[in-house]
């Protein structure tokens, strides 16, 4: 058997586990095979499984690798693999979590698969150091270096977290170590494989750009990326802007777009939800959790009037010095100012105040603000690159089984929460986010989907809207409409300009192999890795 030729092939370098849903469930209600689960503690084993995967090709035992990090992409795959029709080895490298460099004085740092964004966040804290974590909503246990790889972004100060990564290193498929132009001139010069420190730090090496390749790809192992870090700057400042009229998106995109035109490099990413969707986020689901319903507008209102939850919510982030903070934030009022019902930034006394009293008084009436404040300061930590668990909830929203608890480390996955995401590309005007609202509103009800809607906006040209598709994954019809619902956004989506960005293990299977891109990145991936080790479906449906 497989799991017995690689037990005796990795011996104690690795554990070798069977497989389970259990091992391995995901929030989207695919199913897979898996031969096994490999779990290398060594570098060395990465390669020598590669090197078996290769001896074995055109045999039965042929076999492929699929590598994970933490294995916690809800909502896209989770820990499961793309490949359906071959064997697959699950390589899950969460336990290379070394961080194998850091220059504290210019904030490099070089991280494995399976350093988490809390691990990131202890390791920078106990040096004392000002620098930051590229945190996302995924929460703190899960992979830095696999975020950067599927291109996420954050809300802290270098939103796309790609850009922050200088270098990468890993395996390919024929078992050699790809480092970049700059290490290996290194190399050869030095007789040794000591650090080359300007590779860290000058992300485009010489000739044709090659890391990029190796992202939303199978087309290596990685086993290390070097980032750049953010730096806490002297002065951070979070602003909240309410808009409570039912016409007031105009007003609000306007609002995001004249503070990118004035304020660029000042404000990061600035995120805008609607009402159903901050209404998500503080209330439980009214119908209860295991009924398969969208609230009615009658039960939105009920929690918008509780909460104080207006049409549109507007939440961006101020970074600079105390000068430029302070001249951003009248900036910001004044651009505001007549259009948006309400504007409060974390600096305000009201804002601080509030959080005294209701963190000391436990008065009933107080319910409601405590429960904002508190999601305003978890809100707030995010934005200073402190990981937290704030935008886990929304997962189990309609879990009947088991619900959020900010008392220990969440797992929609394990928990059995069930969670798919849209995640497209917006035109960055207002007629076209229109159209999208529209869309999604009319689209999502007709499958019982909750339409609560997102947009970060990235830059003043870019924007980015997710759409959570939430439900109960132990409801076979909830699973049906879910994936239905998904599978209606995409296609009315693509007709209207909405083109997602990052799909599904699903999804990466039904591309297009006859555009001229996936052939060209299939040939790439052909040249490569012409037996399939590596993750052969990952983003590659076309098969030279």
């Amino acid at each position: 058997m497989l799991i017995e030729e690689l037990k005796s092939l990795v011996k104690e370098n690795a554990d070798v586990l069977p497989y389970s849903e259990s091992n391995t469930s995901g929030t989207e209600g695919f199913k897979r095979d898996v031969a096994c689960i490999v779990r290398p503690i060594t570098l060395g084993v990465i390669q020598e499984l590669i090197k078996f995967a290769g001896s074995v090709v055109n045999t039965p035992n042929q076999f492929s690798l699929y590598p994970i990090s933490s294995g916690k992409n809800w909502g896209y795959g989770s820990s499961m693999p793309s490949t359906v029709e071959e064997k697959v080895v699950l390589l899950d490298l969460c336990a290379l979590n070394d961080i194998t460099y850091f220059d504290e004085e210019n904030g490099v740092i070089s991280i494995q698969p399976g350093v988490t964004q809390s691990a990131l966040f202890e390791y920078l804290s106990s040096k004392q150091t000002s620098y930051m974590v590229p945190v996302t909503g995924a929460g703190p246990t899960t992979s830095i270096l696999s975020n950067a790889l599927e291109r996420g972004y954050g809300i802290t100060p270098i939103a796309d977290h790609f850009t922050s990564v200088m270098s990468i290193k890993g395996f390919l498929a024929d078992g050699s170590f790809y480092q970049s132009s700059l290490q290996c001139m290194s190399d050869m010069a030095n007789g040794d494989n000591s650090e080359c420190y300007v590779d860290k730090t000058f992300k485009w090496k010489h000739g044709p750009y090659l890391d990029g390749i190796f992202t939303q790809s199978g087309n290596m192992i990685v086993t290390e990326i070097t980032l750049s870090l953010a730096r806490v700057k002297p002065a951070f400042d979070s602003f909240y802007m309410r808009f409570f009229d039912k016409e007031s998106f105009d007003n609000a995109y306007a609002v995001v777009k004249e503070i990118f035109h004035n304020l660029e490099g000042v404000v990061g990413s600035i995120n805008l939800m609607d009402k159903r969707r901050v209404a998500a986020m503080v209330a439980d689901n009214p119908h209860g959790c295991g009924n398969h319903k969208v609230m009615t507008g009658e039960q939105v209102d009920v929690i918008s009037k509780h909460y104080d939850v207006p049409e549109w919510t507007l939440v961006g982030t101020v970074y600079g010095t105390h000068s430029v903070a302070k001249a951003a934030k009248s900036d910001i009022k004044k651009i505001a100012k007549g259009k948006a019902d309400q504007v409060l930034f974390s600096s305000d006394l009201l804002v601080r105040l509030g959080q005294v009293v209701t963190r000391r008084l436990s008065l009933p009436i107080l319910d409601s603000a405590r429960e904002q404040l508190e999601k305003l300061s978890a809100g707030m930590e995010v934005m200073q690159g402190k990981p937290s668990q704030v935008a886990l909830p929304l997962a189990y929203w309609r879990n009947p089984r088991v619900r959020p608890d900010k008392s220990r480390l969440m797992n929609p996955a394990k928990d059995g929460c069930g969670l798919l995401w849209y995640a497209p590309l917006v035109p960055a005007k207002v007629s076209s986010m229109r159209a999208f609202i529209e869309m999604v509103r009319s689209i999502t009800p007709k499958y019982n989907i909750e339409p609560m809607i997102t947009f970060t906006n990235l830059s003043g040209i870019s924007t980015d809207s997710t759409i959570p598709i939430v439900f109960d994954l132990e409801n076979p019809q909830a699973v049906e409409d879910a994936h239905a619902c998904l599978q209606a956004l995409f296609d009315e989506g693509l007709k209207q300009g909405f083109i997602p960005y990052r799909l599904n293990i699903q999804q990466q299977l039904e591309l297009n192999a006859n555009s001229t891109f996936w052939k060209t990145a299939g040939k790439i991936a052909h040249a490569l890795d012409p037996a399939g080790i590596i993750s052969p479906d990952r983003y590659n449906p076309y098969k030279p």
